[in-house]
C-alpha cells in the first residue's frame, strides 16, 4: 500500500497505489527488494504529478507503512495550511509522510529522495532542506499515535533490522556530502550492491537495459571477488572497488551491517565526491513475482510502469551460440549442482541417477567443483572465474545448473544451450526469458519458493524435495540437444558411435 495527495489550487486530490503483485497497472508500482524505502517516495510523487499536472505539492506517505489515502488525508490537512517542503510525524517525531514541491521534481531532484531514511525526522528534514534551498522544513505532527518500537519485517515487506540504520547513514552522509560542495547537484550517485555474483550479474543486465532518461546512477559499489563478472556482463555503471570480503551466504551479517561497515573500506575521495544509496536487499525478493533484473532496473530509476516493459516481455537479448558437434561424437554436458546456500544443491541420490543415465547414453559429462561426481562417471571441474566458465560453456553442448551465477551466466549472458533447475527458489524472480536451448523442467511439489536457506521446513532435511527427477532432466537434455543442434542421427542427442554400433546391430538381427 502507497498513498498521496495533490495539493492544488482548487484542493485535494487523492491517490493510492499497491506494490505490484503481477500486473501493472497506472496504480501498480513494482515491488522491488533491491530498491530503498526512499526510491518509493520519489516514485509515487513523479506519478502523482503526472496524473494531476495542476498540482502546486505532493504529499507522499512513508513506504514502510501501511497508510491509505483517506487516512492519509485525514491526518495530514487536519493541521491548516501545509508548508511545502515539511516532514509529516505521528505525536511524536516518526516520518509518516512527506510533504514536497513541485519544483523539486521539475528541477530533476527526485533521486535525492532515494537517500531519505524513512526513520528520523530530523535527518529527513535536513535533506529536504538542502534540496529546496537551505532554508528551514517544519516537522508537523499529526495525531496518529507513536509508531513505538517497530518490527524486524513490515506489512508494506520492508525488511527494517540493521536496514534501518544503513538507510539513516546514507541520509545523513548525503546531508553531509550536500553541505561540503556547493556542487552537490552534479555529483554522481552509486549503487551500493557489492555482490553476489548472481547479483552484480543481474544489476550488470540491468543497467544495460534502463534508458538513458531514467538511469539516476553513474556507479556501482562492488567487491573485487565479482569485479570480472561486473566487467564481463557488460556493466555500463563505473566500478567503486572494495578491497573487502563479500559479505558471507549466511545471515551472520545483514546487509544493512555490511553496508555500513564498509564505508570505511571504499576507496580514498569516493565519500567526499558520491552520493551512496544502499541498494541491496530491503525485501524479501522471493515474494515479489518480478525478475531481480526488473528489480535493478527499478532500483536505478526506471519506471518498469507497464508489463511490456519488464524482463519477460522482451525480446530475448542474447541468441544462442552452441558449441559445434562433431559427427558421431558424443553429446557434452556440462552440470553445476550446488548454489549458493545449500538447500539449492540437487540431492546426491538424484544426481548419481542422473550422471550415470547421460553417461549410460553415452554422452561425456562434466561437473563443476563436486569431487563426490567423479565416482558416477563425471569428470569434475573448476570454473573459479567468468573467463574459466566460458571456456567450459564452449568446450560443452548443453549445460544443466541449479539457480545460481553459473546458471544465469550461460543463459543470460552467454545465450548458452541451458537446462535451469529451480527448487526452493521461485523461477520467475531469476530464470531467463524463454527461448530455443532453453529449458526450464517443472519442480516436483508445489511447496516452493519456500526462502529457506539451508533446510526443508516441511521435511526438515537438508535436501529440497522439490526438485525435477532425474528423468524429466535426461528428457529436457535431449529436448535442448534437438531443438539446437538437430533431431537427426542418434550422436546428436547425446548416443554416441557405440551405441549406434549397437542399435544397427540390433536391426539387423
Amino acid at each position: 500500500m502507497l498513498s498521496s495527495l495533490a495539493i492544488t489550487a482548487g484542493g485535494v486530490e487523492s491517490f493510492d497505489f499497491r506494490f505490484s503483485v503481477g500486473a501493472l497497472t497506472p496504480n501498480d508500482i513494482l515491488d522491488s527488494a533491491t530498491t530503498p524505502p526512499g526510491r518509493y517516495v520519489w516514485e509515487v510523487a513523479r506519478r502523482t504529478l503526472a496524473a494531476c499536472p495542476t498540482a502546486d505539492a505532493v504529499v507522499v506517505a512513508n513506504p514502510i507503512l501501511p497508510i491509505r489515502a483517506s487516512r492519509l488525508a485525514k491526518l495530514v490537512l487536519a493541521g491548516g495550511p501545509l508548508p511545502a517542503p515539511a516532514v509529516v510525524t505521528d505525536e511524536g517525531t516518526f516520518p509518516i509522510a512527506y510533504i514536497l514541491p513541485r519544483r523539486l521534481l521539475d528541477e530533476g531532484l527526485g533521486r535525492f529522495l532515494c537517500l531519505l531514511s524513512v526513520s528520523r525526522s530530523a535527518a529527513d528534514a535536513q535533506l529536504l532542506s538542502r534540496l529546496t534551498g537551505g532554508g528551514f522544513v517544519p516537522r508537523r505532527p499529526t495525531t496518529l499515535r507513536a509508531i513505538g518500537s517497530l518490527p524486524e519485517s513490515t506489512p508494506q515487506g520492508f525488511i527494517l533490522a540493521d536496514n534501518l540504520e544503513a538507510w539513516l547513514v546514507q541520509c545523513v552522509n548525503a546531508v553531509k556530502l550536500m553541505r561540503a560542495r556547493d556542487d552537490w547537484r552534479d555529483l554522481p550517485f552509486a549503487a551500493h550492491h557489492p555482490g553476489h555474483a548472481g547479483d552484480v550479474l543481474f544489476f550488470s543486465l540491468a543497467s544495460r537495459l534502463v534508458p538513458d532518461e531514467h538511469l539516476a546512477f553513474q556507479s556501482q559499489v562492488v567487491c573485487r571477488a565479482y569485479l570480472d563478472i561486473f566487467q564481463d556482463c557488460g556493466n555500463r555503471l563505473a566500478p567503486i572497488v572494495l578491497d573487502i570480503p563479500p559479505a558471507p551466504r549466511n545471515t551472520d551479517v545483514g546487509d544493512g551491517r555490511y553496508f555500513i561497515d564498509s564505508l570505511a573500506h571504499l576507496p580514498p575521495g569516493v565519500d567526499e565526491e558520491t552520493f551512496i544509496v544502499f541498494s541491496r536487499y530491503s525485501k524479501a525478493y522471493a515474494k515479489s513475482p518480478f525478475n531481480l533484473i526488473d528489480h535493478a532496473r527499478f532500483s536505478l530509476g526506471d519506471p518498469v510502469a507497464t508489463f511490456a516493459d519488464t524482463l519477460y516481455a522482451r525480446a530475448p537479448t542474447v541468441q544462442h551460440h552452441p558449441a559445434s558437434l562433431p559427427p558421431g561424437g558424443p553429446m557434452r554436458v556440462l552440470m553445476q549442482l550446488t548454489g549458493g546456500w545449500e538447500l539449492k544443491t540437487y540431492p546426491a541420490k538424484d544426481r548419481r541417477v542422473l550422471i550415470r543415465a547421460l553417461v549410460g547414453l553415452g554422452c561425456v559429462v562434466s561437473v563443476i567443483d563436486l569431487p563426490d561426481a567423479a565416482a558416477d562417471g563425471a569428470t569434475v571441474v573448476t570454473a573459479g572465474s567468468t573467463g574459466a566458465l566460458k571456456a567450459l560453456l564452449d568446450d560443452h553442448h548443453v549445460f544443466l545448473s541449479v539457480d545460481s551465477f553459473p546458471l544465469h551466466f550461460a543463459s543470460q549472458i552467454l545465450g548458452h544451450p541451458t537446462v535451469a533447475i529451480f527448487g526452493c527458489t521461485a523461477p520467475g524472480n531469476s530464470d531467463a526469458p524463454r527461448r530455443p536451448g532453453y529449458r526450464l523442467p517443472a519442480p516436483a511439489l508445489p511447496c516452493g519458493p519456500c526462502g529457506c536457506l539451508d533446510y526443508c521446513p516441511l521435511l526438515m532435511t537438508r535436501d529440497c524435495a522439490n526438485q525435477p527427477r532425474p528423468a524429466q532432466l535426461v528428457a529436457a537434455i535431449l529436448e535442448v540437444a534437438a531443438e539446437v543442434y538437430g533431431a537427426g542421427p542418434a550422436s546428436v542427442l547425446g548416443l554416441g558411435d557405440a551405441a549406434q554400433d549397437n542399435a544397427a546391430q540390433d536391426n539387423a538381427a
